[in-house]
């Protein structure tokens, strides 16, 4: 009698292997505010995800952001690499190091976050002629800096990206069209390869708006880490401006301190800050939505960026925002509606914009709602993860 095929035979039960995703990344705190919903979502989509990222670092604890990492359902893997250094010795071991950690996984598609990140991972992957995703953030500290050291480095820099992502299997993700005709006009990327994905996308059910803080002064929150570039100076002096006038308002510094990376605020200024009681520092904030229930306003005059996500999250959260008329600051919000835009790097300008909204809660109640509606519309989670996962498709086809 002839064998007959059973549907639940163990034959019948071998399947295809799952696609195998590999997140390179610099920074596992990073990786958990931008990229974990991404790579849980990824699991539930029936990928395989690993994630590489360095397990240790000086700026922050890192155990905790490893922890919820590993709660994706990613499997982890050490890079041993820092993303501050440019030593050559040191970035020889961090590209050996991506390198084993590519031939030990062999994923089938890379996504790749951060300078270094898309630099030595998008040289692997053209090498290895494997698909892969860069995420272009922003310029980062060294295409805002001066001097003959920074235009050195940006060159070599710029090589890089033009062998990086002139893989033919990849694709860029820009978070802002001032960051991509930048790229374009450098010939840095083939215009065909790149797409414009705003941001990471905010958990509008996680930050959204709560009663007004309790307390009659106006708190205003700065959130991000304690760099130059970041405005944090222009955001003091427009403290000591409001001081003089007699405006009385809180101001805070929500974030940890590079203090030794470039760029980073100096440890004795800011503690000298403090001590003057002219901002409040507040650290590295855990509970971001946390944060943002205890402020009125959102400022970050920063002198250029990506995508701010903490500005889309306070939007979430329904602040009203003080920022620059820059690349990626003026690209998260509506200004006149959500936000007043200031030129970069005027203090005198940042103080009058805040005095206007620190004298106009109404004002500042329209502004939260219209920012609360824009994220809603335009730049939820959701909507960011669904456009990830649609362009892994497409590069593994």
């Amino acid at each position: 009698m002839p064998a007959t095929y059973h549907p639940y035979s163990i034959k019948a039960q071998i399947l295809p292997p799952l696609p195998r995703l590999l997140f390179l990344v610099n920074d596992a705190h990073y990786f958990v505010t931008h990229r974990a919903p991404l790579a849980k979502a990824a699991v539930g989509a029936g990928y395989e995800v690993h994630v590489a990222v360095p397990f240790t670092i000086d700026t922050v604890e890192n155990k905790p952001a490893l922890d919820i990492i590993r709660q994706t359902g990613a499997r982890m893997h050490n890079w041993d690499m820092h993303r501050a250094d440019i030593a050559v010795m040191g970035e020889l071991h961090a590209l050996w190091g991506a390198w084993r950690l590519v031939s030990d996984i062999a994923p089938d598609i890379m996504h790749c976050v951060t300078i270094k990140p898309v630099l030595y991972g998008g040289a692997i992957a053209r090498l290895r002629h494997r698909p892969a995703i860069f995420a272009i953030s922003g310029l980062g500290h060294i295409f805002i800096a001066e001097g003959i050291k920074a235009r050195l480095i940006r060159l070599i820099i710029s090589l890089g990206y033009r062998f990086a992502l002139g893989n033919r299997q990849s694709r860029t993700i820009f978070q802002n069209e001032d960051d991509r005709a930048l790229f374009y006009k450098l010939d840095l990327v083939p215009e065909s390869q790149t797409v414009l994905i705003p941001g990471c996308g905010v958990d509008t059910g996680k930050f959204h708006p709560a009663p007004t803080p309790p307390g009659g002064l106006t708190t205003i929150v700065l959130p991000a880490r304690l760099q130059r570039e970041k405005g944090v100076h222009e955001f003091v002096a427009a403290a000591e401006i409001l001081a003089r006038r007699g405006v009385k308002a809180r101001m805070a510094l929500v974030g940890y301190a590079d203090f030794d990376r470039p760029g980073g605020i100096d440890r004795t200024q800011l503690e000298q800050w403090c001590s003057h009681q002219m901002v409040e520092w507040w650290g590295h904030s855990t509970d971001m939505p946390a944060t943002f229930r205890n402020a009125h306003i959102a400022c970050l005059p920063s002198y250029r960026e990506g995508f701010p996500k903490v500005l889309v999250e306070a939007a979430a959260c329904g602040l009203p925002v003080v920022t620059t008329d820059v690349p990626g600051c003026r690209d998260s919000v509506r200004a006149g509606e959500t936000a007043l835009l200031v030129p970069v790097q005027d203090a005198q300008a940042l103080a009058d914009a805040l005095e206007k909204l620190i004298a106009d809660a109404e004002l500042r109640q329209e502004m939260g709602q219209a920012g609360r509606k824009l994220v809603e519309t335009h730049y939820s989670e959701a909507q960011f993860i669904e456009r990830s996962l649609a362009l892994y498709q497409e590069a593994l086809k």
